[in-house]
Order: C-alpha cells, then structure tokens, then sequence
C-alpha cells in the first residue's frame, strides 16, 4: 500500500468521519444507493493476500475483523464480544460474538486461526505484520523465515468463541492492527474446498460484514448490498454501495455535475474549477511521499549531497501550485496525523520541523553550500542523476518540478527516467537501478514504526531500497519493539526518527491530501487516513 492535508482532527487510528450535512427529504434512507468512484481497480479480494486500498474497503465492507470503527472514527470492538489482557500484556483473549458467515455456518475461532495461518502459508507481502515488525506472535517470525510450521504461531482456538492471541512481546498498537483485513477471519472449509478460485468471484467468497458483494466486474464496477443477517445490521442505512473501478477523475467530475456520482476524487487540474464550490474538499489522504535514495551511488552516499538535494526543494510552492489538492509539505519521515503519544501530542508535532531544524528545507543558499562541500569531498565538478517515477501514479508534474529544482543547483545535472509503478519497484527499485525514485508509503497501522520500520537493516532488499544501514537505528527500533513502557517506547521512536532525517536516509517530499466533491445528500462516508481508506458502514444519503 505505499498518499496529504489536515482536514479533522486526528482521533484514534489516524480515522477522519467526514460527515456533511444532508439536504433533501426521502421516504426511506435505508433503500437509498449510493454511487462513489475509485481511481483504481481491485487486486485481490483475498483478505491473507490483498496489499492495496481499493481491495481492503470492499474487503471491510463485507468482512469485519476482532475490532471494527465506531461511527466517528474510533476503535471499537467487532466480531469480538469482549477482550481480557494479561498484566504483561502478552496474553490476549477475547469472546466471539455469535454471529454467521452467508452461508450460515457460524463466524468461529478457528476461522482467524486459519485466517493468519494461511497469510503465512501464501507468503503474503503483510505477513510480516504478524512478526517482530508488527504485533510480534509467538514464533510468528520463525514461521514467515520458514523454520517452523505456521501451526506454531500463538493464535489458538480454545472453542468455537475463544481466541487467544500470545505475544512475544508488548504490542502498543495491537489493536489497532486487529482492525486491518489481514487479521479478518477466513472460513477454513470453505476456502479450502474453492482452492485456487477462492475470493476470485462474488460466489467464491463468504460474507460476514456490513454488506454482501453481489457485483464484481473487473476494472469496472462493484456493488455491495446490505447483508440483513449482519449482528448490527440496524445501523446501516443505504440499500447498495457501488464504486465504479479504475474511473477517469475528469469523466468522474462530469458524472458527479450530473447527479450520477455522489462522491468522487479530482486532479490537481480540475481544483481551480471547483475549490469555490459548496461540493468541495479536501482529506488528509494518509500517504508520504518520498524520495528513496540509492546509497551505492558514490554521488549519494556523500551526505553533503543529499543534504544540498533535499534544501533546494520547495516543498510549500510544490503543494501550493502545483499540487492543489490538499497536500501539505512534509517534515519528517512519520507524518502528522498519524498517531498521538501517550500524552495526546500528535507524534510528529512532538518531533517538530525536523527539516528546519536539520537545515535541509527549503534554502537554496544552504542547498548550493551542502552541494560544493560534497563535490568538493567527492573530488568533481559535477554530478549527473537520475530520478525515476511512475506515469501512472499521479506525480508526473512533481517530478518535472523536481527536475527543475535540481537542476537549478550548480553541479548537479538530473534526468527524469519515466516507467510505469509495477516497472518502478520490480525493475528498478528491486534491482537497485537508480539513483534517485519517487515512492510512498501509506500507513497500516496508527504507530510510528508503519513507516520507521522501512528503514531499518533487515529490510534491505525489501522496502529499504536504497540500502540504508545505521546500527545505532536499528538498536533503537529493536529497543522500542520490546519496551512496554508508552513513554519510554516513544522516546526512541523519536530519537530514531531523528537520526533518519539528519541523515537525509530518504528526501521527504509532502504528505498527500486529495481534493474531492461530496453530494450535499450524502453524509456518514468515514475516511481513514491509515488502513482502509473507506468504512461505508455508516452511510447516509437524503
């Protein structure tokens, strides 16, 4: 999953319910349909193996997990009925509720037990959320490398509605992660019987969430029906949700002029055409943009260098004209509304401006002293890069703007190399050809460590593309995943956050807001910033 402005305050889990005011009368809301497009099509619908947005919202629609968001945003239980933790915080047991799958076979333990068994079985990209990067189960790391069976892993099932989850070691944001689709709960007997075909159509799938999915056409259109047999079925007030799939922004405007979209997402170019109106908005889109650094350039591993490359950007004018979308320019590399510490502080406004006060924002003076300095300890005149994006993600004018930024520097010549996303990690980033690549990583969970982990040590190869290592780091990753105390827990978070900045491990760009338009009829679309990026549970429409 791998997009920012501050619309709401952030509560727990980084969750924003953006509820706006109805107009209109109806004879019954709860016959109501809704129609929202997505700028992309879904990958999976398998819950142990479905890594992007559009998958995991159609996912929570007809599945729930241990926990689920309350209406404004929060965390509150779901599939489970109540939850005893252990006084070291290893032990967790909790009580199903009695609830049915749509086939009516009864939503049991073992349903999650098979469900994280088999994300390790399928070697799925979020296993590692299960080991010592996530919530640390017991042998749960063993089993992702392989050296014992994914039987072992601490999740038992005593009976039908008794979970037990053990821990290795303490889990500040446990339950939080409960709440993401890969700790959804899989019928064992039925996914077994479908193979290779399970959760690849509407009647390879089981349901047991707010909604049945009844449509699935690829790259077109899904439609999700109210599922009556859901436990808390009462709240929900819409008939059928229906997300048109990979649809085009501007023909999505259009459609929303004519009434036939009730909420859509629009480019940076149709901003100007709508900021006026009454429909628009922007949210805080969860996703920081960056620029990965490849350290095996001799021209980047210099520091200076990298010093002088993040300074000449300006990250302010990039959001403001040429972004217009909500976008706002980042600080660090843990964004604001992400997550609070243990005394309400917005973890990143607890960091502060760590560009400034490391130097590297916005100073082309500074930028072009970092760039001499380096050329001079490198023994040229010059450097010549390259920065690589994808066409298809939506950065096309960042990059050009980039492109200029940098190249105003005396010494320094870079190229734009153009591919496509898939092309940009499996080619390139994966194989460590470039220089320089546009990249972003969105939030799994509401915890600084979603986006420090990346860069630790072991990850090379893995979401540490440009091979950055600092054993002092990862020391204090490894400290913070075994301190149970908020406190002092944080305090390395935040020295590590530190250190990656002041050492330019990767160049922050901007946190990514999206501009979109809302029907005035429309209202109770909750919007996370971390997760899943729609929960429509609480939909309304006049």
């Amino acid at each position: 999953m791998k997009i920012m402005k501050k619309v709401l305050s952030a509560m727990l889990c980084c969750a924003m319910a953006f509820t706006l005011a109805a107009c209109g009368s109806s004879d019954d809301s709860s016959s109501a349909d809704v129609v929202i497009m997505s700028e992309n099509d879904l990958m999976s619908l398998d819950s142990s193996q479905a890594t992007d947005g559009t998958s995991f919202e159609v996912i929570s629609a007809f599945k729930e997990g241990l926990y689920t968001y309350a209406e404004d945003g929060t965390l509150t239980l779901g599939l489970a009925d109540s939850v005893e933790v252990s006084d070291d915080q290893l032990t967790y047991t909790f009580t199903l509720k009695e609830t049915t799958w749509s086939n009516g076979t009864a939503v049991t333990a073992n349903d999650f037990v098979y469900a994280l068994q088999r994300c390790i079985n399928v070697s799925s990209e979020y296993a590692y959320l299960l080991g010592e990067q996530g919530v640390n189960i017991v042998n749960a790391e063993a089993a992702i490398a392989g050296e014992v069976d994914a039987s072992e892993i601490g999740v038992t099932a005593v009976d039908d509605y008794t979970l037990v989850f053990e821990l290795a070691s303490p889990c500040g944001f446990f339950d939080k992660l409960l709440a993401f689709p890969t700790f959804f709960p899989i019928n064992e007997e039925f996914a077994e019987e479908k193979g290779d075909s399970y959760a690849t159509t509407v009647d390879n799938l089981l349901f047991c969430g707010a909604f049945e999915l009844t449509t699935w056409d690829l790259n077109s259109q899904v439609v999700l029906t109210k599922n009556e047999n859901y436990y808390d079925a009462d709240v929900v007030q819409v008939n059928t949700v229906t997300i048109n799939l990979a649809q085009d922004q501007s023909a999505a405007a259009l459609q929303f002029d004519s009434g036939e979209l009730d909420y859509c997402i629009i480019s940076s170019s149709l901003v100007d055409s709508y900021s006026d109106s009454e429909y628009y908005s922007t949210i805080n889109n969860g996703y920081l943009w960056y620029l990965h650094v490849n350290f095996e350039n001799e021209y980047l591993a210099n520091e200076n260098i990298r010093k002088g490359l993040s300074a000449a950007i300006d990250r302010e004018d990039l959001c403001d004209n040429i972004l217009k979308d909500g976008s706002s320019p980042a600080s660090g590399f843990v964004p604001a509304e992400l997550t609070t510490n243990s005394d309400g502080q917005d973890f990143a406004e607890a960091c502060g401006d760590l560009l400034e006060e490391y130097e590297i924002n916005y100073n082309l003076k500074k930028a072009q002293e970092y760039i001499d300095a380096g050329l001079e300890e490198l023994g040229v005149d010059s450097i010549s890069l390259t920065l690589l994006y994808g066409t298809d993600e939506g950065v096309n004018d960042a990059a050009t703007y980039l492109q200029q930024a940098l190249n105003a520097l005396d010494g320094v010549e870079l190229e734009l190399v153009a591919t496509q996303k898939q092309s940009r990690i499996n080619s390139y980033q994966k194989d460590g050809d470039f220089d320089l690549s546009i990249t972003r990583w969105g939030p799994d969970y509401a915890d600084s460590t979603t986006y420090l982990n990346l860069l630790e040590t072991s990850q090379i190869g893995n979401n540490n593309y440009g091979k950055y290592s600092n054993t002092e780091y990862d020391d204090l990753m490894e400290l913070a995943r075994n301190e149970a105390d908020a406190a002092t827990r944080e305090s390395y978070l935040m020295e590590a956050n530190n250190i990656v900045t002041s050492e330019v491990a990767v160049i922050v760009l901007f946190e990514q807001g999206q501009a979109v338009l809302t029907s005035s009829s429309l209202s109770g679309l909750l919007h996370n910033a971390v997760g899943t990026p729609y929960i429509f549970k609480y939909v309304t429409k006049s």
